[in-house]
């Protein structure tokens, strides 16, 4: 038997509730963030292993086998639930209620109880474990912080704003400008007042490049509108492309504009990161056991599918990008549909593919195949990079 799934964050429940609703893909679950025991560690998903390759069927021996010994021993199945049955769920049946894990620990659990009470922070500094009075609102420091860092600013300080924290401090000094690692800010993964203030600096900044202020390019709204594209998930997803991009060096209008007219064509016109179309089973019967893609141990197919605005395909490939931008894309693979996390991942593979370079000489067509490899999707890339051009 393999575990497939264990403890779930709130981020990562989020994006599994909208798959098949707002979300490219099949449903795969009714619960949303708060509403799964998976929330609070106290449930896991598992998989039949048979020759070295996951297998989800519940009508298998050693699945029926496996259920019964989890049931003898204090556990609830997903595949006795008179709707929606999840056949390879199992949680805790003397479990507390939701309502009150949700009461006791408002951003689900994160390993231990002292780093799950999360505190309120009103004013500098905050640190891992703190979170804004109302992070529904994204307005807090912790949030504002959050969003120049490019990570999900929902408002909680964990660990990867932690990591994000500390790497901004290596490599910028307090005027928000980018130095050699090594030489910025001290690097303790707190913000302070005076890392709050490089952050505020560097996005100052940042918007008269990225075209919020006049004389820039594109402001969302124009981008949207050039695109056909959904305005709220322009305005989410565009901000942290155009920082990974400055960040990377990346400024011209053509590198603005491969980036954008590349997320068109890879995940449509919504927009925003996605999860490769297609189910366990699939990714299983696609991925599973390809050494190409480093997937060596069982359940690796599933767990490293594509995710992202390019598709981010394989344990190999996580752990690469992972180890390059200093992000646990490993251990927590849903992480790359994190709109930061996915703009950094874009912006990196533009990178070392030199994308921008190809699109500073205006060839097109060159720009996609480094991208993808060959021309697939050229007339929606093609037709995106004109209007981008026309509105600018």
């Amino acid at each position: 038997m393999f575990v497939v799934s264990a403890l779930r964050t709130y981020a990562e429940q989020t994006r599994l509730y909208a798959q098949g609703r707002s979300a490219p893909g099949s449903k795969v679950t009714n619960a949303k963030a708060g509403e799964s025991y998976h929330n609070f560690g106290l449930a896991f998903d598992f998989a039949v292993i048979r020759d070295g390759r996951a297998v989800w069927d519940q009508n298998l021996q050693e699945w029926k086998l496996f259920v019964a010994i989890c049931k003898n021993s204090g556990f609830e199945w997903g595949g006795d639930w008179r709707t929606f049955k999840d056949y390879p769920h199992l949680q805790l049946s003397e479990s507390p209620a939701l309502a009150e894990l949700r009461k006791s620990f408002p951003h689900g659990w994160r390993g231990t109880h002292e780093r799950s009470v999360w505190r309120i922070a009103t004013d500098l500094p905050v640190r891992n474990g703190d979170r804004d009075p109302n992070p529904a609102g994204r307005h807090g420091v912790v949030a504002q912080a959050q969003r120049v860092l490019n990570v999900d600013d929902d408002g909680y300080f964990g660990d990867v704003t932690e990591r994000a924290a500390r790497q901004y401090q290596d490599s910028h000094n307090a005027g928000g400008h980018g130095v050699p690692s090594g030489t910025g800010l001290p690097v303790t993964g707190v913000i302070d007042a005076p890392t709050f203030s490089a952050l505020q600096a560097a996005d100052d900044n940042g918007e008269a490049e990225d075209g919020d202020a006049p004389g820039g390019w594109l402001t969302s709204p124009e981008i949207a509108q050039a695109l056909g594209s959904d305005l709220g998930n322009v305005r989410r997803n565009w901000p942290r492309i155009a920082r990974a991009l400055r960040r990377a060096r990346m400024t011209t209008e053509s590198a603005k504009i491969a980036a954008t007219a590349t997320v068109i064509v890879e995940v449509g016109r919504g927009f925003e990161p996605i999860n490769e179309f297609g189910d366990d089973d699939y990714f299983t019967r696609m991925y599973e056991g390809r050494g190409d893609l480093g997937n060596t141990q069982p359940g690796d197919g599933a767990r490293y599918h594509g995710r992202g605005y390019i598709q981010l395909t394989g344990r190999a490939n996580y752990r690469t990008y992972g180890e390059r931008l200093g992000l646990p894309l490993e251990d927590q693979p849903t992480i790359a549909l994190d709109p930061g996390i996915a703009a950094r991942v874009l912006v990196d593979y533009f990178s070392e593919r030199g994308v921008d370079e190809a699109a500073a000489a205006g060839d097109w067509k060159l720009v996609r195949r480094k991208v993808n490899g060959g021309l697939n999707g050229w007339p929606t890339f093609k037709s995106a990079v004109d209007a981008l051009k026309a509105a600018h």
